[in-house]
């Protein structure tokens, strides 16, 4: 699966220009136009790799963009949870931040009391304040942790399918996420990004050069790890599957 991965686009025949072409959209990603342009790329990754095919090329850009639109409409829809969460969090940090606030007076100088309302005592957090936000914070976390393990198999979906809705169906996503394939994909994909991302932030440390590779670097890591996203669903959900109907087979993956 790895080995797979790591050459699936330059193994491709035209892998050079796929390299040079997403590496150039992903230094003008923040555009924002350039990174739908990748995001269709990687939903088409996932497409070939199911099908056990060659690596995509950059081509068709208008239902490139139109995937790469999609995948990031998924992707805000399935991380909107978690961001509703801290920012909940957020506001209550405000809110406890005002009620515990200490009036004083100007330049700490004696001040009439028949002038001054009755002053706010510091008391500090009480134990409510304290189990909301780490609470919150927990549960935030919890949730962001979920989307970004069954993210890329609603990715797949999509890609496979080519249905927006197909990457809310939570009962086939259940049967992927849960299965040892589409985890070994998941975590290997960690891997690479992990490692891979520490490498690239090397690269920083190199005037000129590494700068000039970080982009090209940072969008075959993409690739790689899509590439096991793609390999894992493909074994999470096997197309020898059948089961009979009414005297006939279908597919059930």
């Amino acid at each position: 699966m790895f080995k797979t991965a790591l050459r699936y686009v330059v193994d491709s025949d035209d892998g050079t220009k796929t390299l040079l072409v997403g590496g150039l959209l992903t230094l003008f990603s923040w555009l924002l136009i350039p990174a739908v342009f990748v995001a269709g790329y990687l939903q088409r990754v996932l497409a070939r790799t199911n099908a056990e095919e060659p690596a995509p090329s950059f081509d068709d850009w208008g239902d490139l963009f139109a995937e790469g639109l999609k995948a990031i409409v998924v992707t805000l829809a399935y991380f909107a949870l978690p961001v509703v969460l801290l920012t909940a969090v957020a506001a209550s940090l405000v809110v406890f931040s005002v009620e515990t606030t200490v009036v004083e007076s100007d330049a700490g100088l004696p001040t009439d009391p028949a002038t001054v309302a009755e002053p706010v005592t510091n008391v500090g957090p009480d134990l409510l304040s304290v189990v909301v936000v780490f609470g919150g914070l927990a549960l935030a976390g919890l949730t962001a942790l979920v989307a970004w393990y069954v993210l890329p198999a609603a990715l797949a979906r999509l890609a496979v399918e080519g249905r927006l809705g197909a990457a809310f169906q939570f009962r086939p996503l259940w049967r992927v996420v849960t299965t040892n394939s589409y985890a070994t994909g998941w975590l290997v994909a960690l891997v690479v990004l992990v490692v891979g991302g520490a490498l690239v932030g090397a690269l920083a440390s190199i005037p000129f050069v590494g700068w000039v590779l970080i982009p090209f670097a940072t969008f075959y890591l993409d690739a790689v790890a899509f590439a096991l996203y793609g390999q894992g669903y493909r074994e999470a959900t096997p197309t020898d599957r059948r089961e009979t109907v009414g005297g006939s087979e279908r597919a059930t993956a």
